[in-house]
């Protein structure tokens, strides 16, 4: 523009300064005319044969009623709803003489919308209704104002623009959470007006969706954001002007990894999505909500298969008084990385933790959980953390976690109350933990194997019961076992024939004996073992068979479970060698692994596609005497017996 301004000035100026004043507005006009048409600020185009204009009442997509069609020279009466005569509708729709259209019924459309510059047209999507709009990023939507109710969903495929300040899209309250109108932004809205999310309505922004140039946002208590653009919330939501926003939720969802962005100061929920590694890019303060009714606790909530990277930035809460129940929670199978020098922690002073990346009023870390230090201080902290659900006693506090990840090349000290602190999945840089005095100085172990029944069998007597016989080789947590029993081998059939039998709970098993003696008929008797726990977990185990002949015969002793497994091994104790008798419900490979009490791999080997049925392998390991434990993978499924070497 100026080149052309100075071209005016030069070949015109200096001859007539009329002619020159004259020139210049023409030429004004039309690059103004020009720039308006690059931002798409030009008056609709002229229509086309099929295209739709809302002139009459209030035309509904799925009525004729108060709609005109462009049969290429004029506008007639339509005979059809839009609807009716295209899905997906690719022609244009003209807001014209009316104020108000609905969307009553689902209602695709890959063609371009106009709402006249400067007049309040409304675009209403009824409850429970989809309005889609756009085939891709080069479809048009010229819009004035736009509601969408509870229940309703509008889906911007296009690139939305706003026809002036006044324009806006209000998402209309639900009464359920996630109840109210839902936006879902896949590419871009760009709008100078306002943007209105009354209560438990939804925005979902997609991997590419951004919405800019909002001059207000509102959003009411509860309202709820799900952002899967890599660069996050600020990166979707691009506002020039305020944002009046109370009590938000947040969901990051995005694949494979997100930056939060800058977050809404009035934040109260925050949600990692499984599948997600989410980076923090500033400080995070979740703000208490405590006393509003119908609301769950101001939490930050990392799902199991997500990450969390703190980065150099803390969660925290806004208040530390009695009262405040802001959260953090860890689930089982998340991951959380930090480099902050004093880890996490779960101890508070009053009602706050006040120490680490995580400074919320209660925080929750699951011992299924994966944790990762990766600072570069010269002495990083893990920081003191009590690992949930507990396995032990249910008062005992929890050292437990399940992958263990050092990347600070300077080492990690571990906080003292572990003494151990147990990883039941893998240590990566175990090498960089520091040890030194207990009361300095945590240390690490492996734990060595999870409760688990080892062996599991049944026999008649000969006379008139059945005799069965289990053996575990930990146990915590057990509340004890119930026999189960049936004439079918399907657990579904089977019922309680015991009472409660009281489980030991001793680190070195147990061995335990059941009579069954209310048996009336002859026939195969199958079993099985319900294990409960204290926190009320059930497992069942089985099952094994006994052959029963009440009326005379000898004894049967079944020689093989039903169920893949390592059944036992012959002679134990051993010395040089022992046969490994196993069974296999489907071909399979086999694999073995064999720990000392310490819980360290000592000896492994695989056998390759072994057949169904039973089998005996010869095992003449390389080992000093001691008792060892072998561990059975078959088939997706593992049992675990005790050995004894004695040379």
């Amino acid at each position: 523009m100026l080149w052309v301004w100075e071209a005016i000035f030069k070949e015109t100026y200096m001859k007539d300064n009329t002619m020159f004043l004259i020139r210049s507005i023409l030429i004004i006009g039309v690059l103004l005319s020009l720039a308006g048409l690059a931002y798409g600020k030009t008056y609709p185009p002229a229509p086309q044969a099929g295209d739709y204009r809302a002139n009459s009442g209030t035309p509904k997509v799925s009525s004729a009623t108060g709609w005109q069609r462009h049969d290429g020279t004029n506008w007639v009466a339509a005979t059809q709803s839009p609807l009716a005569y295209q899905q997906p509708f690719t022609s244009r729709i003209y807001m014209g003489a009316v104020n108000n259209m609905e969307v009553d019924s689902n209602f695709v459309m890959h063609g371009d919308f106009y709402s006249p510059l400067n007049e309040k047209k409304m675009v209403t999507v009824k409850a429970g209704k989809t309005f889609e709009f756009g085939a891709n990023q080069n479809s048009i939507y010229r819009f004035c104002n736009i509601t969408v109710e509870a229940g309703a969903r509008l889906i911007n495929n296009g690139t939305m623009r706003s026809v002036g300040k006044s324009s806006g899209i209000t998402l209309k309250a639900g009464t359920t959470p996630d109840g109210g109108g839902t936006l879902e932004n896949r590419w871009l809205i760009d709008s100078e007006g306002f943007l209105d999310k009354e209560a438990h309505s939804v925005l979902i922004s997609g991997p590419n969706g951004v919405i800019k140039g909002i001059i207000i946002i509102n959003v009411t208590d509860g309202a709820v954001f799900y952002i899967a653009n890599p660069g996050g919330y600020s990166a979707a939501i691009q506002s020039t002007g305020n944002q009046n926003i109370k009590y938000a939720r947040l969901i990051y969802n995005g694949a494979p990894n997100q930056s939060s962005g800058d977050i809404p100061a009035a934040v109260y929920m925050v949600t990692v999505a499984n599948g997600t590694h989410l980076t923090l890019s500033e400080d995070v303060t979740l703000i208490d909500r405590h006393g509003t009714a119908g609301e769950p606790y101001p939490t930050f909530r990392v799902e199991s298969g997500a990450t969390l990277d703190t980065s150099t930035y803390k969660i925290t809460s806004d208040k530390a008084n009695n009262q405040s129940e802001a959260q953090f929670v860890l689930e089982s199978g998340a991951t959380i990385r930090t480099p902050n020098a004093n880890g996490i922690s779960s101890v508070k002073s009053g009602n706050k933790i006040t120490s680490g990346a995580i400074q919320t009023n209660n925080a929750t870390y699951s011992e299924g959980a994966n944790y990762v230090y990766y600072g570069n201080e010269q002495d990083q902290f893990s920081g003191c953390f009590v690992t949930d659900p507990p396995t032990n006693l249910p008062a005992d506090p929890v050292y437990r976690v399940h992958d263990l990840t050092v990347e600070n090349p300077n080492g990690l000290r571990l906080c003292p109350n572990f003494q151990p602190l147990y990883y039941t999945g893998t240590l990566t840089g175990g090498n960089l933990i520091e040890t030194g005095p207990t009361n300095t100085h945590g240390t690490i172990q492996h734990e060595t194997l999870p409760v688990t029944l080892s062996y599991f069998n049944a026999f008649f007597n000969g006379f008139d019961s059945v005799i069965l016989q289990w053996e575990t080789q930990s146990e915590t947590n057990n509340l004890g076992f119930y026999v189960l029993r049936s004439v079918e081998p399907d657990a579904a059939l089977a019922n309680v024939v015991s009472d409660l039998v009281p489980a030991a709970n001793s680190s070195q098993g147990a061995i335990y004996y059941f009579e069954d003696a209310d048996l009336y008929e002859d026939g195969v008797y199958y079993y099985w073992l319900q294990d409960v726990s204290f926190t009320g977990e059930i497992e069942l185990h089985g099952p094994t068979m006994a052959q029963v002949t009440l009326q005379g015969g000898s004894n049967h002793v079944p020689d093989l479970p039903l169920k893949t497994g390592l059944i036992r091994n012959y002679p134990n104790p051993f010395n040089p060698s022992t046969q490994l008798e196993y069974y296999l419900e489907n071909s399979s490979d086999v694999c073995f692994e064999v720990y000392n009490l310490r819980g360290q791999m000592v000896d492994q080997f695989t056998l390759r596609n072994q057949a169904n049925g039973f089998h005996r392998y010869k095992w003449k390991p390389q080992l000093s005497s001691g008792t060892y434990l072998i561990k059975f993978t078959a088939d997706g499924k593992s049992n675990i017996r005790k050995v004894l070497l004695a040379k």
